[in-house]
């Protein structure tokens, strides 16, 4: 599956995925497009793949904000990353009025105070991230936009923070420069982006953090339609893919709040997260006699 890595670094995208499929039909002589995901479109891949990640991050988010009665219209976002999930979630909360004001990678972070809202600007990260010669000061001399070179996005005032990028980018400081400047939510597009100790100081302020294992599902979950595409022989507009991963978020969502409240967590969608992966997998264990 397509990963959020920075240009010039080792990953797997679209290339590497269409190179796999190409060396196992020729070793296996079989064509069997469901064995992996993240195709290009001509040989079994799906609409809005490349952006499932970033897009059901934001969907997610969207019922955290209803459950405190609040909604992304007129929301400031921190984002960090340039690749995918960061190029999802400026799209998506761009639809839902938010505006993403911050992108970031190992050379510093930019902020564009206009937010990363327009086709032209979600063209350019398409551009950084497959092109070595582009950098992120690039995009802010481009567009007009502040590069802050070797600094994290956290220092800046935002409602919601979607870290994008790598593992541990959230340490407790960064946590606490958060706070500080209002920023109530935070929803993880990345790996296990916030460190334990970041997570303790977030929520302990009233902040409400969406976990990774939940909340940065949209990309499995669309490699999965991929698979169904594949195995139906039917490729399904974006207006589809995109309305049945909006289902599944949700679906993930209510899922977590309904096993934080069935033992008694209150409003904790880590635990409820946890518990909820755990008693799925539990349960198919117990049904199928393998304990």
């Amino acid at each position: 599956p397509s990963v959020d890595v920075p240009a010039g670094d080792i990953g797997v995208g679209g290339r590497e995925i269409g190179y796999l499929f190409g060396q196992y039909k020729r070793i296996k002589d079989a064509y069997e497009n469901g064995v992996l995901t993240g195709k290009a479109l001509p040989f079994g891949g799906s609409l809005i793949r490349p952006e499932a990640t970033g897009f059901g991050a934001v969907y997610y988010g969207n019922e955290v904000l209803k459950h405190f009665n609040d909604s992304y219209e007129g929301k400031t976002i921190a984002c960090s990353g340039y690749g995918n999930v960061t190029w999802g979630v400026a799209q998506k909360a761009t639809e839902f009025g938010a505006k993403v004001v911050t992108i970031s990678g190992r050379d510093g972070y930019v902020y564009d105070a206009e937010g990363v809202n327009t086709q032209e600007k979600w063209d350019f990260l398409v551009e950084i991230r497959t092109k070595n010669d582009i950098k992120l000061k690039d995009y802010a001399e481009k567009f007009g936009a502040e590069f802050h070179p070797g600094e994290k996005p956290w220092s800046v005032k935002c409602d919601m923070a979607f870290p994008c990028a790598t593992q541990n980018e959230i340490e407790e400081e960064d946590a606490k420069k958060l706070v500080e400047n209002g920023c109530k939510y935070i929803i993880e597009g990345a790996n296990m982006p916030t460190t334990p100790e970041a997570i303790a100081y977030f929520t302990g302020h009233e902040g409400t953090l969406g976990p990774a294992k939940a909340a940065n599902a949209g990309g499995v979950a669309v490699s999965a339609l991929e698979m169904s595409q594949n195995s139906m022989r039917y490729s399904w507009t974006r207006e589809e893919v995109d309305e049945k991963l909006h289902t599944i978020m949700v679906d993930i969502y209510n899922n977590s709040v309904a096993a934080a409240e069935k033992y008694g967590l209150g409003y904790d969608l880590i635990k409820g997260a946890n518990i909820a992966g755990f008693e799925k997998v539990v349960d198919a264990m117990i049904a199928q006699g393998n304990y």
